[in-house]
């Protein structure tokens, strides 16, 4: 009964008025814009899909992600479960343009299509259509009406990656009677941490709560072996350097890290930095330039006209986890602004990491913090200070990053765990 009534409330008055407002801001803002008109026509790329299966559909795997991020993390799971069920199909549906965009094929994925507007019609369609064996969610984008539906349909729902901190607003007592409705609701919640798995009881069944690792840990493992064949700059560009990367960074923490960079400069000849910013569009860009003044930049699309400049600046996205293998150590954007990015990446290759106060959002900074692989920096001149002694101090350099390449090793194995865990809920 409870349940009804939020399923009414939320399709009559709370999604109606969510879809008004989506639709007035997409006039004024482009990659929204296209979110909507992807959404539009995701199902006729549905529709075709179904039809190149022919008459004897396999089973089908449904994977819901908010964005990028949360695909890639999910990369190794979806290799493993095409190991297990070579006969199945996957298709992933993204909410947000810059996973959709981004992402054109990966092994494992047959279909990649925006997620539906969360209206009980669209997803009941969709779903009705697919008729997934399991609907997987990555990481925390879960959708009232994708588990009402799953319910409705008896197709098991499992959050994949869950993390829950105890600040979260989902815990807030005005919303934790809807929350309930929607987590009690979930198949399987698999969650990174037992932290997070006693957070997440105050939401859901305690059976369904599993603690089973993160496959962050995994994808990174994958990456790093790849990546290490096909290094993403020239050798001559990179011989002889001694090469920090600053990866993922916004204006917030360029305002932190580029005086300091600027002294570190005068200080060693030989050091190229390598900036990747988070967003890397025309304004940034120009900004960024301005901004390094009086250090000379070269842009990674203009490195034919490479002429020795000091500083590289990353204009494409894609690349930076491969970056990271050429550092001696690096610094993780997002941690002056609002949420850290992935500490992760350039842990997995041995080296220091730095990055900002701004990291609670991140289970894997508090640990690399705690086993002295991940170095936290409030000011410009703790940046300075802490890339002085990892570039003058060669044996503390090796051993903190030795320590964040050890954590990273440390948690491997989630995904056969997750694996398991799914392929249970179907016998």
């Amino acid at each position: 009964m409870v349940t009804a009534i939020y399923f009414l409330i939320y399709n009559l008055l709370v999604y109606p008025l969510a879809f008004a407002v989506f639709h007035i801001y997409a006039l004024f803002n482009r990659k929204f814009r296209r979110g909507i008109a992807g959404r539009y026509r995701s199902f006729r790329r549905v529709k075709a899909f179904l039809r190149s299966l022919g008459p004897e559909k396999p089973e089908i795997f449904l994977l819901h992600c908010a964005s990028m991020g949360e695909f890639e993390h999910a990369r190794p799971l979806l290799r493993a479960l095409k190991a297990q069920r070579p006969e199945s199909r996957t298709v992933v549906m993204f909410f947000s343009p810059s996973g959709y965009e981004n992402v054109k094929s990966a092994p494992g994925v047959d279909l990649f299509i925006y997620a539906p507007f969360d209206w009980w019609w669209p997803v009941r369609r969709l779903f009705r259509a697919l008729r997934p064996r399991a609907l997987l969610i990555a990481k925390y984008d879960v959708w009232p009406n994708q588990l009402w539906m799953a319910r409705s349909l008896k197709i098991p729902a499992l959050l994949l990656n869950a993390t829950l901190q105890k600040t979260s607003g989902r815990l807030h007592p005005a919303l934790r009677w809807f929350q309930r409705t929607l987590y009690r609701g979930l198949t399987r919640i698999l969650t990174i941490s037992e932290t997070d798995r006693d957070n997440y009881l105050r939401l859901a069944r305690a059976e369904a709560v599993i603690a089973v690792g993160d496959t962050k840990y995994d994808q990174v493992i994958s990456r790093a072996e790849e990546s290490r064949a096909t290094l993403p700059l020239p050798s001559a560009v990179c011989q002889g350097k001694r090469i920090f990367v600053a990866g993922s960074t916004w204006p917030e923490d360029e305002t932190h890290l580029l005086p300091a960079l600027r002294q570190l400069h005068r200080s060693y000849g030989d050091l190229l930095t390598i900036i990747c910013p988070h967003e890397p569009t025309p304004a940034h860009l120009a900004q960024l330039s301005d901004a390094l003044l009086p250090l000379r930049g070269c842009r990674l699309s203009q490195l034919d006209h490479y002429r020795g400049e000091p500083v590289i600046v990353i204009d494409r996205i894609g690349i930076l986890a491969n970056l990271y293998a050429l550092a001696r150590a690096a610094y993780v954007g997002g941690s002056f602004k609002q949420n850290i990015h992935n500490v992760l990446e350039p842990a997995v290759y041995g080296i220091p990491v730095l990055f900002g106060p701004v990291n609670r959002n991140s289970h894997e900074a508090q640990l690399l913090k705690a086993a002295g692989g991940g170095l936290e920096v409030h000011s410009e001149a703790e940046i300075r200070t802490a890339l002085e002694k990892i570039f003058s101090e060669e044996d503390y350099r090796r051993q903190t990053g030795e320590a964040a390449r050890q954590l990273v090793e440390a948690h491997r194995g989630a995904t056969a765990r997750t694996v398991e865990e799914i392929l249970k809920r179907l016998e």
